[in-house]
């Protein structure tokens, strides 16, 4: 089976299976086996009458199989695009989203007005946020928590990637292992979080089953852990905080932010939908 034949063939599976849209279906297909053939989607279309190696289709047949039966094609691929960049990702994470991008452009002008140097995040995960805003703003230190031990290895695996000698990330991004910011005894300028804020019983889409279950559910409501970071931040006299948010949840949450002295400031996601917030401690 040469390059063409096996695109057709992947075309074909994912639309049997009721697929939508023929762009997405070739799309995922041409990502498929340049994972595969560890080629890129360019070097596909030059060579498609190339012929396949009987272990790159055996790779090629089993993400096609994998990704029939609903498992994300950032974990199949172990790659995700964010910012612009491709990180690192496995099941021991969860899959970064378009939506986050819009916190790092809200975050990164306050950072350079004020001069910010210290920084901490609550959920470091794949160490999308910590590593993009470590790239952006080149004077400020990170310390980044996350309560699970395998989400710290994927971010330092992101971070040993993307670190040179002009951004020294490995140098200005700290990660710790442990719940908030327990143990942490700095002081933060900016915290800033996107924690799981799903309420427990409410439906998932098959795909995102396949995430881990403690980046995904914030609590009864959904909104607990987001509350507990506002307390924490006002506890340690931190003057930024920034989080994304369930669509449903800027009411209690304004209330929350304003009860503990925040003003804050809420933004919408590119579907129109409440996704996050950026306040600044007031009293």
């Amino acid at each position: 089976m040469n390059v063409f034949e096996a695109l057709s063939y992947a075309k074909r599976e994912f639309l049997n299976k009721g697929c939508d849209g023929s762009t997405r279906v070739g799309l995922e297909s041409e990502l498929l086996l340049s994972f595969a053939m560890d080629c890129t989607r360019e070097w596909l279309h030059t060579w498609g009458d190339r012929e396949i190696e009987a272990c790159e289709l055996d790779i090629f047949m089993d993400c096609i199989s994998r990704r029939n039966s609903g498992e994300p094609i950032e974990y199949i691929t172990q790659s995700a695009n964010f910012y612009g960049h491709s990180f690192y990702v496995d099941k021991r994470v969860l899959i970064p989203r378009p939506e986050t991008e819009i916190l790092i452009e809200k975050v990164t002008p306050l950072i350079i007005e004020h001069r910010v140097r210290n920084i901490a995040e609550i959920g470091v995960g794949s160490g999308i946020i910590s590593i993009v805003l470590g790239m952006l703003c080149s004077d400020v230190d990170i310390v980044a928590t996350d309560i699970s031990p395998l989400a710290i290895e994927v971010a330092q695996t992101n971070i040993d990637f993307f670190t040179n000698r002009t951004n020294r990330l490995e140098e200005r991004i700290k990660l710790v292992n442990t719940s908030f910011l327990d143990g942490i005894e700095e002081d933060f300028e900016f915290l800033v979080s996107n924690p799981p804020y799903i309420a427990k019983d409410y439906p998932l889409e098959k795909n995102v089953l396949y995430e881990p279950e403690n980046a995904l559910f914030g609590g009864i409501v959904g909104d607990e852990l987001l509350k507990s970071i506002i307390k924490l931040s006002r506890e340690r006299k931190i003057r930024f905080l920034a989080c994304e948010m369930g669509y449903n949840q800027k009411n209690s949450l304004h209330s929350c932010l304003r009860d503990h002295g925040y003003e804050p400031i809420f933004y919408k996601d590119l579907s129109g939908f409440d996704r996050g917030f950026i306040a600044e401690l007031k009293s």
